[in-house]
């Protein structure tokens, strides 16, 4: 009986995780304007998409995936931010 109430437990736990309604989705790629181009407007809204996307990435890569997936989106993730920060720097040199 008391291995059957642990079980029932365990199933209950895993059914209603996260993970069971899809909490590990991989978030999209936010958009980088061209900061050669983009207007300020254009930069903080790229700058709060970034921000938002590397919330997301680490909540993904706390969500239990496997560390192949983990190493996969770190480095994603760092080629999105150096993204934003190249086109950040070409935006503030034509100030």
């Amino acid at each position: 009986m008391k291995t059957r109430s642990i079980a029932i437990i365990m199933f209950a736990s895993l059914a209603f995780s996260g993970t069971a309604f899809g909490a590990c989705d991989v978030p999209a790629d936010p958009a980088i304007p061209t900061g050669a181009s983009a207007s300020g407007a254009d930069m903080l809204k790229a700058k709060k998409d970034v921000e938002a996307y590397v919330a997301a990435a680490e909540e993904y890569i706390g969500c239990g995936v496997a560390t192949a997936l983990k190493e996969r989106m770190a480095g994603k993730m760092e080629k999105v931010v150096d993204s934003f920060n190249k086109e950040l720097r070409e935006y503030k040199a034509k100030q």
